[in-house]
C-alpha cells in the first residue's frame, strides 16, 4: 500500500449475514478511488435464484422482480476478481464485506482475494472521536456527502469513497506528533487499516510546524485555549415585554407561542426592580410551550445586571441539549454571544497527567488502547476536556485510567493552565451561563457560590428529579464484599503472575520490600477480621434468602446490637486501618525519593496498587460510618439489605435511607442564589397540590406557582380510551393477568397497526407479556426494555420501522423523544404505583405516617400521576402530532382516587371509555380521519 495504490471500495446488498445459510449477494457495487479523487465504479444487480427475504426488501427495495434479467455470481465472478486484483478492498465494515465476497468467489472456483483491505468504520471511530454514530447513512448525512439512496450498494460504495478521501485529508491534516502516538500505540485494527495510517503518516515531515490553534505540552499536542474575558453586551437595554416589542425585536427569528411569552414576562418581572421582592418561581411549561427559551431570553437580560445564570437539569445529556439551545437559538436571538459552560463533577474530565501515563502502559487491552487512538485525535479538538464528548461507555476500564480519581491540585499537574478541571473553573469567572446538573448541584452548590460573582440566578428544569437526587444522595451504602475484593486486587499487584508484579520491581530495595512485606501481613488480618464480622452480622440479622434476588428489610436493634456486642473487634479493625494508612504513606515516601529509577510501566503498577489499598481504606471508613449512621437512625429513615441469587455475602448491600426533607434543599442549595425558578412540563398534580410543594422544600408563601397553558389542541389531537374491564390479581405474574394484557395490545395493534409505545412500571410484567406476544401473528417488529437492550439501542432499532411495538420502562416514561409525526399510539397496562411492599416504600410509608400524613394520598397517589401525565406527554411534541391513549386499568373508573387521576388526565381531554373491542373501532376511526387530513 502506498501514495499510487488503487481503493476498490465494495458494498454489497445480500439476502442475510450469514453464510452457514447461504446467504447471498443480490447487488455489488464498487467505486474505484486514486490519487485522490473517485475515478470509476461499476454496479449490477445478482441473480442466484434464491428468494430475497421480505425484510431484505424493505430495507434495500430489491425484490425478485428487480433482479430477474440480472446475472448470476458465476457468470460475474470473473470480471468482479479481474476489477480487484491488484487494489486494496475498501469496505465499511470491512470484516463483513470481505469475508463474504471471498467465500463466494471460492464457492464458484476462483481463489480468495489475496489483497490487502482497509475499514472504513474504525477509521471514522478513530480520526472523528466525537459523532454519536458511525452508520454510513449518519455519517454522510454529518459530511453532507451525496448519499442519494442508502442501503443501495451503488450509492453506499459512492459514499463510502468519498468518505475514505474525508479520512485520507483528515489524517493529512493531523499533528505528526499526534501520529506518532497513536501509531505507537501498536493498535489492532481490521485487516490492514493500521497500514493505511502508516502509509498517509510516513508521507509527512518528521517535524511540522504546529498550526495556530494548537501547542504542545508536555509531549501532547492541545487545542490552544481561548483567552478569558468578559464580554460586554450593549445590545440588551430594555426587556420587550409586549408582543409588538418581542416581534419588532426578534423579527422573523422566533414564533410567537403565548404561553411563553407568559413565562418570560413573568421571570422579568419578578427579579427586575420592583417594589415587590422576588420570589421563588414554581412553572409548569407543558411540552410544546417554548420552555427553555422562556426562562433563557429573560435571564440574558437580567444577566446584564453582573449576576450569572446557573441552570440545573436532570441528566447529562440535558446538559449537552442546553448548551445547544443557547449557543444555536437563544445567541442568534441575542445577536451575540453568551459564554457558557458546561459543568459536571470531576470524573467526566481527562486528567491529562494520568492520560500521559496511560498512553505509555500497554495494558493489554484492545478496547482502552483504541479509546487512547481517539483520545489523541480529540486532544486537538475539545477545549473542555469532557470525556462524555467521546460517548465511551461508562464502565470502560479505560475511562478510570485517564480522569480524576482525587481532588486534582493545580499546583501538581505539569499541564498548567491546561489542565482542563482547573480551565473549567477558570472559565466560571467569564461565563453568563453554567449549565449543571441536579447531582452536581446537590453536591457543590456552596462551592459553586463561591467560584461564581454576586449573587447568581438559579433555574431548576425538570424540577420533579431534584428531590430524587437529594434522596439518593442521602442514603448510605455498606458494600459488605468491598474488603475482599480490594484485598484480592492488591495480592494481584503484589504477587501476579502473568506480567512483573510489585514484589519484583522493588526486589532490590529491602527497606521497600519489607514496608511492603507489612502491608500485606496488616491486610490479611483485616480481610480475616473482616470474615468473621460479616459472618457474624448475617447469623444475628436472622433474614430468610428467598431464591432469587431481593430486598429485604433489616432491623436496627439487631445491627445496633452487633455493634456493642463486638465493639472490641470494631475497634482492633478501626487501629488495623490507622496501621495500613501508615504503611502506605511511609511505601509511597519510599517510592518518590526513588523516582527517577521507576520506567512507565513500573509507574503504572504503583499506581495500580495505590488505587486499590485506597480502596480498602475506603471500604473500611464506609463501614465505619454506615455503623455510626445506624445507632443515630431516628424514625426518619430505612434500612435494608440487597442481596443476589448466590446469597453470598460478599454480592450483599446494606442501604439506609433518609426521609427527612424539612430544609435539607433550602440548606443544601436555595440559600446560595437569588429566589429559584422552578420548571417542567409536569409538576402538579392538581391547583390545589401540596405534593411538589413538600417534594422541593417549599413555602406557599414565598412561592408564586404558574401553570402554563398548553399550545396543543388536545381534543382533536388525541383520544383518551379507558378499558371498562381488568382483570386486577394481587401479582403481575398472575397468568390470567398475563394475558389479559397481551391480547389487548395485540388487538389494540390489530386494528390499525401504527407505532406503539407500551408503558410498564414492572419489567418483570415486560417479560411475561413479551414472551406472549412474540409468538402471536401479525405482530410487526417486537422492542422489550430489558431484553432488546438500552434504550438508545431500542429506539436506534425501532427508527424507520413502519409499525413497531415498544415496551418500555423507566426512562420511556418521560425520558425519550420520537421523531417527529412517528409515534402514534401509548398503551399504559396498569397505574404506575410504587410497589407498595418493596422495603422503599415500606420505609418511606411509615415515615409519611409518623407525620400524620396519609402515605397514599400524600405521596403514592400525586407520585402516580406525574408519571401517567409524563408518559402521556410522550405521545404530543408537535402542533401536527396525533394519536390514541389507551389505559387498561379500570380503577380509574372503579376507585375513588381514580377520580383524581381522570380529572388530572382530563384538563386537556376527555376520556371515552368502553370494551376492547369499542377502543379497537374507535383508534380505527381517529387515526383514519386525521390521516385524511394531514
Amino acid at each position: 500500500m502506498d501514495s499510487n495504490s488503487k481503493y476498490a471500495v465494495v458494498d454489497m446488498e445480500t439476502t442475510g449475514t450469514d453464510l452457514r445459510r447461504d446467504d447471498r449477494i443480490i447487488q455489488f457495487s464498487v467505486s474505484f478511488v486514486q490519487n485522490g479523487q473517485i475515478s470509476s465504479t461499476f454496479s449490477t444487480y445478482v441473480n442466484d435464484g434464491v428468494p430475497i427475504p421480505a425484510e431484505i426488501t424493505e430495507l434495500t427495495g430489491i425484490n425478485q422482480a428487480t433482479i430477474k434479467t440480472a446475472p448470476s455470481f458465476d457468470q460475474l465472478a470473473p470480471q468482479i476478481y479481474q476489477m480487484l486484483s491488484d487494489t486494496v478492498f475498501v469496505a465499511h465494515n470491512v470484516n463483513f464485506d470481505f469475508p463474504f465476497l471471498n467465500h463466494h468467489l471460492e464457492r464458484v472456483g476462483f481463489p480468495a482475494l489475496e489483497i490487502e483491505a482497509v475499514d472504513t468504520v474504525t477509521l471514522s471511530q478513530i480520526f472523528f472521536p466525537t459523532l454519536t454514530s458511525y452508520r454510513l447513512s449518519d455519517l454522510s448525512a454529518h459530511f453532507q456527502i451525496h448519499h442519494q439512496h442508502p442501503h443501495s450498494s451503488a450509492s453506499d460504495a459512492d459514499a463510502t469513497a468519498q468518505l475514505l478521501l474525508l479520512i485520507a485529508r483528515r489524517i493529512k491534516k493531523l499533528p505528526v506528533l499526534t501520529l506518532q502516538s497513536l501509531l505507537a500505540l501498536s493498535l489492532k485494527l481490521p485487516q490492514q487499516t493500521h497500514q493505511f495510517i502508516e502509509m498517509i503518516a510516513s508521507q509527512r515531515k518528521t517535524r511540522e510546524p504546529l498550526p495556530s490553534g494548537l501547542t504542545e505540552v508536555e509531549g501532547l499536542v492541545l487545542k490552544r485555549h481561548r483567552s478569558l474575558a468578559t464580554e460586554h453586551h450593549d445590545r440588551l437595554t430594555k426587556f420587550p415585554l409586549a408582543k409588538k416589542q418581542k416581534e419588532r425585536a426578534f423579527a422573523g427569528q422566533l414564533e410567537w407561542r403565548a404561553s411563553q411569552s407568559k413565562m418570560m414576562n413573568l421571570i422579568y418581572r419578578n427579579f427586575a426592580a420592583g417594589k415587590q421582592p422576588a420570589r421563588n418561581l414554581l412553572i409548569e411549561a407543558p411540552t410544546g410551550s417554548g420552555k427553555t427559551l422562556g426562562y433563557l431570553l429573560p435571564l440574558a437580560f437580567l444577566n446584564q445586571t453582573g449576576n450569572q445564570v446557573v441552570i440545573s437539569t436532570a441528566t447529562i445529556s440535558l446538559q449537552e441539549q442546553l448548551r445547544l439551545v443557547v449557543q444555536e437559538q437563544l445567541n442568534n436571538l441575542l445577536g451575540f454571544h453568551l459564554q457558557t459552560v458546561v459543568l459536571k463533577s470531576r470524573r467526566h474530565y481527562l486528567d491529562l497527567s494520568r492520560f500521559a501515563t496511560a498512553l505509555i502502559a500497554d495494558d493489554d487491552n484492545h478496547l482502552s488502547q483504541f479509546s487512547k487512538a481517539q483520545m489523541l485525535v480529540w486532544l486537538t479538538e475539545t477545549e473542555t476536556g469532557d470525556l462524555d464528548e467521546l460517548h465511551i461507555p461508562q464502565n470502560a476500564a479505560v475511562l478510570q485510567q485517564v480522569n480524576y480519581q482525587v481532588t486534582p491540585q493545580f499546583t501538581e499537574s505539569e499541564f498548567g493552565n491546561y489542565d482542563f478541571w482547573h480551565w473549567q473553573l477558570q472559565r466560571l469567572q467569564t461565563a453568563d451561563v453554567i449549565i449543571v446538573n441536579h447531582h452536581y448541584l446537590y453536591q457543590n452548590a456552596e462551592h459553586l457560590k463561591q467560584q461564581l460573582s454576586g449573587q447568581p440566578y438559579l433555574v431548576v428544569d425538570e424540577a420533579h428529579h431534584l428531590p430524587e437526587v437529594a434522596f439518593a444522595a442521602q442514603r448510605q451504602e455498606w458494600w459488605l464484599g468491598a474488603i475482599k475484593a480490594n484485598v484480592s486486587r492488591v495480592r494481584n499487584d503484589v504477587f501476579q503472575t502473568h506480567e512483573r508484579n510489585l514484589t519484583e520491581i522493588v526486589q532490590s530495595q529491602p527497606h521497600l520490600r519489607a514496608n511492603l512485606q507489612r502491608l500485606m501481613d496488616v491486610l490479611t488480618r483485616i480481610e480475616e477480621l473482616q470474615q468473621t464480622l460479616l459472618q457474624t452480622l448475617l447469623e444475628q440479622l436472622q433474614i430468610r434468602f428467598t431464591a432469587q434476588a431481593n430486598v429485604v428489610s433489616v432491623s436496627t436493634a439487631k445491627i445496633n446490637q452487633f455493634q456493642e456486642q463486638f465493639q472490641a473487634d470494631l475497634q482492633r479493625q478501626v487501629n488495623l486501618q490507622r496501621r495500613l494508612e501508615q504503611l502506605l504513606q511511609t511505601i509511597n515516601r519510599e517510592l518518590s525519593q526513588m523516582g527517577e529509577q521507576w520506567v512507565a510501566s513500573e509507574y503504572e503498577t504503583f499506581l495500580h496498587f495505590n488505587d486499590h489499598v485506597q480502596r480498602v481504606l475506603q471500604g473500611l471508613t464506609e463501614m465505619k460510618q454506615f455503623l455510626q449512621a445506624t445507632a443515630k437512625q431516628q424514625h426518619a429513615e430505612g434500612l435494608w439489605l440487597r442481596y443476589g441469587e448466590d446469597h453470598d455475602p460478599n454480592n450483599m448491600r446494606l442501604e439506609l435511607a433518609r426521609f427527612d426533607t424539612s430544609t435539607r434543599l433550602q440548606k443544601q442549595i436555595y440559600q446560595y442564589f437569588q429566589p429559584v425558578i422552578f420548571t417542567g412540563a409536569v409538576l402538579f398534580t392538581s391547583k390545589k397540590s401540596q405534593y411538589i410543594y413538600d417534594q422541593l422544600d417549599l413555602r406557599r408563601s414565598n412561592t408564586r406557582m404558574k401553570r402554563l397553558a398548553a399550545d396543543f389542541d388536545y381534543q382533536k389531537q388525541v383520544q383518551l380510551m379507558i378499558t371498562e374491564q381488568t382483570p386486577m390479581p394481587a401479582g403481575v405474574e398472575n397468568e390470567e393477568y398475563v394475558a389479559f394484557v397481551a391480547n389487548s395490545i395485540q388487538k389494540i395493534y390489530h386494528a390499525q397497526p401504527v407505532p406503539t409505545l407500551v408503558l410498564f412500571n414492572s419489567l418483570e410484567l415486560i417479560q411475561a407479556v413479551y414472551s406472549k406476544l412474540r409468538s402471536q401473528p401479525g405482530i410487526g417488529m417486537l422492542l422489550a426494555a430489558g431484553i432488546s437492550g438500552s434504550q438508545s439501542k431500542i429506539l436506534r432499532r425501532a427508527e424507520g420501522k413502519k409499525a413497531p411495538i415498544i415496551l418500555g420502562a423507566n426512562g420511556f416514561w418521560e425520558g425519550v423523544d420520537f421523531p417527529a409525526h412517528y409515534l402514534k399510539s401509548i398503551i399504559i397496562p396498569r397505574i404506575p404505583f410504587s410497589a407498595p411492599d418493596s422495603p422503599l416504600m415500606q420505609a418511606r410509608s411509615n415515615y409519611l405516617k409518623q407525620q400524620n400524613k396519609n402515605p397514599f394520598t400524600s405521596y403514592s397517589l400525586p407520585h402516580a400521576i406525574i408519571e401517567m401525565k409524563q408518559g402521556i406527554g410522550r405521545l404530543l411534541r408537535r402542533s401536527d402530532d396525533y394519536g390514541i391513549i389507551t389505559i387498561l386499568d379500570n380503577r380509574i373508573l372503579t376507585k375513588r382516587y381514580g377520580h383524581q387521576i381522570l380529572t388530572a388526565l382530563e384538563e386537556n381531554l376527555t376520556a371515552q371509555t368502553g370494551s376492547i373491542t369499542t377502543i379497537q373501532r374507535q383508534q380505527k376511526e381517529f387515526l383514519a380521519n386525521h390521516k385524511q387530513t394531514n
